[in-house]
């Protein structure tokens, strides 16, 4: 199972506009079809987090079905309610976070650390 969060910018008071729009497109094929096993939905002020949990990896995931019909339908929807958080944004690839620090309980005493990219664990 691969975790990624997607950063972006939400209209204050859309959550549930956003929701809706997630909710039908959950209910056809798209997430069978880019591997998707788990979606959750955050929001702060006006910092939108998108925890998607998928069978392969991530990126590689939201690449194979950028040109499906039910994801471009998926993000023309959206786009009254979720800009880029970065200037740079180019694609969705744009919006994942880096993630740099996993913790993962073994259910011994002893925790499973790992950091990523030159980072010390």
């Amino acid at each position: 199972m691969n975790r990624s969060l997607i950063v972006a910018r939400i209209t204050p008071g859309s959550q549930s506009d956003v929701a809706g729009v997630f909710a039908e497109s959950d209910a056809t094929g798209l997430p069978r079809v880019a591997g998707v096993v788990h979606r959750s939905l955050y929001s702060l002020g006006d910092l939108y987090i998108h925890l998607l949990e998928t069978a392969d990896d991530g990126r590689r995931a939201i690449e194979n079905v950028r040109e499906h019909e039910e994801f471009k339908n998926v993000s023309d929807r959206l786009r009254p309610y979720i800009q880029p958080y970065l200037p740079t944004w180019r694609s969705p690839q744009d919006a994942i976070a880096q993630c740099f620090y996993t913790y993962e309980s073994t259910g011994t005493t002893e925790p499973t650390r790992s950091a990523r990219r030159g980072e010390a664990a």
